[in-house]
């Protein structure tokens, strides 16, 4: 990773801090605990060593291997107080042997068994992200099946990511884990993986007579979470009338932008969108930078980025800064 030749491309497009993560499928990957967990390890201790060179300009997502909820809080925990990350970052499901699967481990037609984390193993794994105030990235994978393998252009982010993603989100939601710990941050992208769209159908015909064993707190709605406990990002998706809709379900301080860089390998075309969209200007500085800092808590040491900067200050290379280049750590 060229870190002067990432500061000159954010500065040249007003992104004034970038925020880095393994991405998919990243230690998700891993079917084996040990590797998945040198892995991570691994990967974190050389984004970390890298963003050294200059540690004002990049935030790093946490990666970790979810076979061992526990060994998962740990690498965690670790993230936040040893290496100073802002949150960390899941690739969807979890693959596993069927030698280290767990119970509640789920197969697959491709790929051996799969973790979800809706299951209550992983509370020991939420807890450490509450009690840090630290958020969590859902980040989707590749699906396969027999449906994409004859169809495999829409099987990444045409449409496969979406779908893979938005089930787990959904789970994860369901399956009580906000009630849980209803402190807890998710964060996910591509304007809301196709969720955004559809949380008033959603709320329609989760019907609770039909569904007696549903976790989620029965007096509270999906959108209820998304009020309260989700941010999605702008990430490869690019859509000023999508942007109206997000903000319309949810409201500006719970969209932030992002790029999605290097899916999105033009920094240009998403600074360029952002800082021309036809939205308030108000709406505008909480989207691309101010959600992020308050969610990141970017205020702090090394970024120390203000809340409460004016519009010049808030310039480079002539337009208004931005958070969240959403770089891969490539390793």
């Amino acid at each position: 990773m060229d870190i002067n030749g990432r500061v000159k491309e954010m500065d040249e497009n007003g992104i004034q801090v970038q925020v880095l993560s393994f991405t998919s499928p990243g230690c998700q990957a891993c079917t084996s605990a040990a590797e998945g967990e040198a892995l991570a390890r691994e990967a974190n201790n050389w984004v970390y060593e890298q963003c050294k060179q200059n540690p004002s300009r990049f935030a790093n997502l946490g990666a970790v291997c979810m076979i061992r909820p526990e060994e998962a809080a740990k690498e965690a925990k670790r993230c936040f107080e040893e290496l100073n990350f802002v949150g960390i970052i899941l690739n969807d499901y979890q693959s596993v042997s069927d030698e280290e699967a767990p119970d509640f481990a789920e197969p697959s037609e491709v790929d051996g068994k799969r973790l979800y984390y809706d299951n209550k193993s992983y509370d020991v794994f939420f807890k450490v992200l509450e009690d840090a105030g630290k958020p969590f990235y859902c980040h989707p994978r590749l699906i396969q099946g027999q449906f994409f393998k004859s169809r495999p252009w829409l099987a990444a982010s045409v449409h496969g990511f979406k779908i893979q993603a938005s089930h787990h989100i959904l789970a994860l939601i369901t399956g009580g884990l906000f009630d849980r710990f209803p402190k807890l941050q998710m964060m996910f992208g591509h304007m809301g993986e196709g969720i955004t769209g559809d949380l008033w159908r959603i709320d329609h015909r989760l019907d609770r007579s039909r569904f007696p064993t549903l976790k989620m707190d029965k007096q509270k709605m999906v959108r209820d979470y998304f009020a309260e406990n989700i941010h999605i990002t702008t990430s490869g998706h690019y859509s000023t009338r999508m942007l109206q809709a997000a903000m319309a379900e949810l409201g500006a301080d719970r969209i932030q932008f992002a790029i999605d860089y290097p899916y999105e390998d033009d920094l240009k075309n998403g600074s360029d969108w952002i800082d021309s969209c036809p939205i308030s200007e108000p709406d505008r500085v909480k989207i691309a930078r101010n959600n992020a800092v308050k969610l990141l808590r970017l205020d702090q040491a090394p970024w120390n980025m203000s809340l409460d900067a004016s519009r010049k200050e808030l310039e480079i290379g002539g337009m208004t800064s931005h958070v969240w280049g959403y770089g891969l750590s490539q390793h």
